[in-house]
């Protein structure tokens, strides 16, 4: 008798109900008109088969879940956060344990009972449905249900600890926010650090999958990766340390507090800290991705002013005014800068060993370069599996590690980080290795090609090497189809279905790959055609079958492979693909000059150049067969430069679309420069 009526006061109770229900009936009408209402009035004319309720409007449901039940948390524990009201409900002859449990019982009865209710609204609607949009089983709506829950009842729990730190209510809801946003500042953020400071630190290593660790960013792909139950776990655990952390912080908060910005002495370091070091580290990313060419500083000086400012503004937020300045100002933001500081400069110092870690060959189990593989499918990116892309091979092992040496003992100058910051003659090196003691070291670099080019050459001459970077794989999978489109004119393309030739195809195809030379790697020009082998091919570690509708892969034919457009020839594909001179009437030239010192230019075959030519640029129009010929055989490959010559050309044909094209001036033939260089 005496635990219900000081646990469960029903004067509390209604008192509470009284004054905020209106938030349950809030959010029991905006989850009805989202969900069973939804799935009520939509039409299709083939069902979609669903699997997860998350499917239906699923972005809008997830923001639901985490900010009604703020509001909610906010709202019911607005009591200690005014000095009034304070006093008022601590005078009760009530313990502060019995009036915590009240408002968290009104919280969790106004979280799940709107919950539950659409949970079943939803069910019994998708049985009367006659011709229903979705189709879906009870498993689907229950953890639909189940999920809502955890999560509306973590968002509220949250709120309320961080209440019990917070003296003001506005301060309480952006803390709650920022908390949840705290894991993306600190793996995105300052995995950019790590990566314009630290040489070697790969730029995606906290990039896939990072977002599912924010509940505020989850909603971003929750659609198509609805949270499974080892997630919901890792949320329930943290909703039940949330609920004894309120009672503790409760228990020792004192009445007087309400108003303040911080209640616990002990928490104000804390928050200048956090603070100050979020600011410190926006502020340095934002600096290092818009720093010019040549410049080293301009994220530490990005830091310096983060730094200032976090500390200012901590200070501002604690003291509730912007009168803050004293004599110990500086001294204590001189404490606060060091702290920052350490934590900045520890991870990417050069004593502590990161950047000059190179494993001897003989401690190496496998290698891998080229990072991840992702395929899309099912909405969702799925991670191929790894085993196919390592290496084993000692002779290739040893190549990777005398690269990787090299790259270190070179000392190359960090990379800057500036937005669509593109550097000549650079190449991205991403190392992968599997250690014999099972640990996995990882390396990303982008180096100078020229100063590499020997260590480069031994290793891209291995078969292992072009199996994973021209993804030859694929090509012992079950392919369904091949498409090969001329790389000369757009509309022509020829299809082979039938099993016997698609083999051979694909074993010329692949041999000529894996036999190609460093320099075919390299070549400037553009290919014969380009191949699309669709397939159906089983992904093991997904268990999913990723259908040829939804994965293909693309290959190149380039003019090196003699021995695949020998069997085009022989097989009467090639005369489908190839275009002729007599095809052309007429091939125009317009000279460009590209002139931008410090700043690469990407240069391409643009129609615009040409199409929308004003008559200030000299035109040159040819008839000639023999140069329609020259030029048939050799199209430049995009490609970045500061100074060149270039000439873009168009071919016009008799019939069909036109082809655009282009040659630097040095890759002019003796007919061409007749009749360009002269006139």
């Amino acid at each position: 008798m005496i635990f219900n009526r000081l646990y469960f006061n029903r004067g509390i109770l209604y008192q509470n109900f009284r004054q905020h229900g209106w938030l349950g009936l809030v959010y029991l009408l905006l989850l009805l008109l989202s969900l069973p209402l939804t799935i009520g009035t939509t039409y299709r004319e083939n069902a979609e088969e669903i699997t997860s309720l998350f499917q239906v409007r699923g972005e809008l449901l997830w923001f639901f879940a985490i900010s009604i039940p703020v509001v909610m948390g906010l709202f019911l524990f607005r009591y200690i956060q005014a000095g009034g009201p304070a006093d008022l409900y601590h005078s009760l002859p009530l313990k502060r344990k019995h009036l915590l449990t009240m408002n968290l019982l009104t919280g969790l009865v106004m979280i799940l009972v709107p919950i539950w209710i659409t949970a079943g609204v939803t069910g019994w609607v998708s049985t009367i449905l006659e011709e229903p949009a979705y189709i879906f089983d009870g498993t689907a709506v229950w953890m639909w249900g189940v999920t809502m829950s955890i999560i509306s009842l973590f968002m509220f729990t949250l709120t309320v600890a961080v209440g019990m730190c917070i003296g003001q209510s506005v301060l309480q809801g952006l803390t709650v926010y920022g908390i949840c946003l705290i894991p993306i500042v600190f793996l995105g953020v300052f995995g950019l650090h790590l990566n314009r400071y630290l040489s070697g630190f790969p730029n995606d290593k906290f990039e896939f999958g990072s977002r599912d660790i924010s509940p505020i960013l989850r909603i971003s792909n929750l659609g198509y990766v609805p949270p499974d139950w080892g997630e919901l776990g890792i949320y329930a655990a943290m909703t039940v340390i949330l609920v004894v952390l309120t009672y503790i912080f409760y228990r020792k908060r004192h009445v007087e507090s309400a108003t303040q910005a911080i209640t616990f002495r002990m928490v104000k370091p804390i928050f200048r800290f956090g603070f100050m070091f979020t600011v410190v580290l926006i502020s340095g990313a934002y600096f290092t991705m818009i720093e010019p060419n040549g410049s080293k500083y301009w994220g530490v000086v990005g830091y310096i002013i983060g730094g200032i400012a976090g500390y200012l503004g901590a200070e501002m937020i604690i003291r509730k005014s912007w009168l803050i300045w004293g004599r110990s100002l500086l001294p204590k933001f001189a404490v606060y800068a060091g702290a920052v500081a350490l934590v900045l400069y520890v991870p990417v110092a050069d004593w502590n060993g990161y950047a000059s870690n190179v494993p001897t060959s003989d401690r190496v189990e496998k290698v891998r370069i080229g990072g991840e593989h992702f395929t899309y499918v099912d909405n969702q990116y799925i991670k191929i599996d790894e085993d196919r892309f390592y290496s084993t091979n000692t002779g290739y092992i040893d190549a990777v590690v005398t690269l990787h040496q090299k790259i270190v003992d070179s000392d190359l100058s960090l990379r800057p980080m500036g937005v669509n910051r593109v550097v000549h003659d650079e190449e991205e090196v991403r190392i992968d290795y599997q250690l014999k003691n099972g640990e996995k070291l990882s390396r990303q670099y982008f180096i100078p090609t020229s100063r590499f080019q020997e260590e480069l050459m031994n290793m891209k001459n291995w078969e292992d090497y072009k199996t994973t970077r021209y993804e030859t794989y694929f090509l012992d999978g079950d392919v369904r189809n091949i498409g090969i489109r001329s790389g000369y004119h757009r509309d022509r393309t020829v299809f082979i279905t039938n099993l016997q030739l698609i083999r051979e195809f694909k074993a010329l195809l692949k041999e000529e790959i894996l036999e190609q030379s460093y320099e075919d790697q390299l070549s400037p020009w553009e290919t014969f055609a380009s191949v699309e082998v669709y397939m159906n091919f089983p992904e093991s570690s997904s268990k999913l079958l990723l259908d040829g509708v939804n994965r293909s892969a693309t290959y190149e034919i380039k003019p090196s492979y003699s021995r695949l457009i020998e069997w085009l020839k022989q097989n009467k594909l090639y005369d489908q693909l190839r275009v002729s001179a007599d095809e052309i009437t007429t091939a125009q030239f317009i000279k460009q000059e590209i002139n931008s010192p410090g700043n690469l230019k990407m240069v391409y075959a643009d129609p615009q150049f040409i199409d929308g030519n004003p008559q200030s640029k000299k035109m040159i129009v040819t008839k000639n067969k023999k140069i329609i010929s020259e030029l048939l055989q050799r199209q430049r490959a995009d490609f970045y430069t500061e100074n060149d010559t270039v000439y873009q050309i168009k071919l016009n044909f008799i019939r069909g679309q036109n082809t655009y094209m282009m040659l630097r001036e040095d890759d002019l033939t003796e007919d061409m420069r007749a009749i360009l260089l002269d006139n």
